[in-house]
C-alpha cells in the first residue's frame, strides 16, 4: 500500500541566522510561512521573557536552530535609530568621551549605515570607535564632527531679532565674520553682545557691510577733523544711516552736521 505524507510535513523548516544588536549571533527555527529579507530589522520576544531583542536578519542558515521563532514584529526605522543612538551614547560614556554630544543621526537601512553628527570641545579620532561600534551594532558606523555654527543650524532657534536663525532658513554656506567687520559698522559692544546662540559673531554682521563701506567713504571718520562754518572740529560720532556727524570744537561745544542719507550725501563739506 502506498503511503502519502502531508506536503507541509514533508517540507523542511529553515533556520534563520540573526545578529543581535548589542550582542552576538543566534539561530532561530522559522515557521513555514515566514519570509524575512536579509538586512531587515525585527524585534524578537523569546518565551518566558519580558523584553524584546532587536536583531538584524542575516538570512537562512544551514546551522541547527537554537530556538523557535514564534513571536516577532518588524522594527521601524525610528525604533532602530533610537536603540542604536542610545547604545552609542553608552559606549562613548564608557570610553570617557563625555563631551561628545550627538545632535543628528541618519540611518540608511538599504546599505546598513548609520551616521552620527556630533559636537565636542576637542577633536577626536573616531575611526577606531566607529569600527568597534560596527561590531556591536552590526552596521557600518560613521561620525562627523561639526562646529558651533553648524550645531545651531542643525538644532535651530530664534536669533536676537526674534526671528528664526538665518543659517536654518536660507544660508547655504555660513560666511566668516570677524570683529573688525563689526567695528567698521561702528558697533563697539563686547563680542558676547554681538554673538548669536552659537556663541559666535552674528552672521548678519556681513549683510550690510558693503553698504557701510560705501556710505562711510563719503563721510568723515571718527577722530578726523572736519572744516565747518564755525571752523575746524573733531568728529566724535558718525551715524551712517542718517548721515549725521557729531563734531566737537576746541571750546568743547558740539554740533550735529547733516550730510544727508547715503543717497544724498553732501560732498561739499571737507574733512581730513
Amino acid at each position: 500500500m502506498l503511503k502519502f505524507r502531508r506536503k507541509d510535513r514533508a517540507r523542511k523548516r529553515n533556520t534563520l541566522e540573526v545578529s543581535i544588536v548589542g550582542g552576538g549571533f543566534s539561530w532561530y527555527q522559522l515557521p513555514f510561512s515566514v519570509e524575512l529579507a536579509p538586512g531587515s530589522f525585527i524585534f524578537i520576544k523569546e518565551r518566558n521573557s519580558e523584553y524584546e531583542l532587536l536583531v538584524k536578519v542575516r538570512g537562512v542558515s544551514s546551522k541547527p536552530a537554537q530556538k523557535i521563532l514564534d513571536r516577532y514584529r518588524i522594527a521601524s526605522k525610528e525604533e532602530v535609530i533610537r536603540i542604536m543612538k542610545n547604545m552609542t551614547r553608552g559606549f562613548l560614556f564608557e570610553n570617557n568621551m563625555l563631551d561628545i554630544k550627538i545632535v543628528k543621526e541618519e540611518f540608511d537601512m538599504n546599505v546598513g549605515l548609520i551616521s552620527f553628527t556630533y559636537t565636542a570641545e576637542k577633536k577626536y579620532t573616531m575611526a577606531k570607535i566607529a569600527s568597534q561600534l560596527s561590531k556591536i551594532l552590526h552596521v557600518r558606523v560613521e561620525f562627523k564632527q561639526i562646529g558651533a555654527r553648524d550645531y545651531a543650524r542643525v538644532v535651530g532657534g530664534l536669533g536676537l531679532c526674534g526671528r528664526e536663525l538665518c543659517c536654518r532658513i536660507f544660508l547655504k554656506e555660513i560666511p566668516p565674520v570677524t570683529l573688525d567687520m563689526a567695528r567698521e559698522q561702528y558697533l563697539f559692544a563686547a563680542p558676547e553682545k554681538l554673538s548669536g546662540i552659537c556663541g559666535r559673531l552674528l552672521c548678519c554682521l556681513r549683510y550690510e557691510l558693503d553698504f557701510y563701506r560705501e556710505a562711510k567713504s563719503k563721510l568723515p571718520e571718527i577722530g578726523s577733523t572736519l572744516e565747518t562754518e564755525k571752523g575746524p572740529g573733531k568728529v566724535v560720532e558718525v551715524n551712517v544711516i542718517s548721515g549725521r556727524v557729531r563734531v566737537q570744537y576746541p571750546d568743547e561745544t558740539e554740533e550735529v552736521i547733516n550730510f544727508g542719507t547715503p543717497k544724498e550725501h553732501d560732498t561739499s563739506k571737507k574733512f581730513s
